[in-house]
């Protein structure tokens, strides 16, 4: 069964091509791999059963092996 826009064409198109001054800070792909871990974001899907806190403690511990001090969680973790 199909959804009822699928078959819609879709376009990208911009009206002008910018660039970003350099003091504002990088592009993705010119950041160095401690940036990404540092600064990034990971997206879980967190399995039912557990509380989002419980999910944020798990992420935190394993991410300690990358020496990243902080986690937190955003959004509608739970059912």
């Amino acid at each position: 069964m199909k959804l009822p826009l699928e078959n819609l064409k879709q376009e990208v198109f911009s009206i002008r091509d910018e660039t970003t001054d350099s003091s504002y800070g990088r592009a993705p792909k010119d950041r160095s791999i401690e940036e990404r871990i540092n600064y990034g974001f990971i997206l879980l899907d967190k399995p039912a059963g557990i509380r989002s806190k419980t999910a944020a403690y798990i992420a935190k511990k394993i991410m300690a092996v990358f020496a990243v001090k902080k986690i937190g969680y955003s959004g509608t973790l739970e059912n």
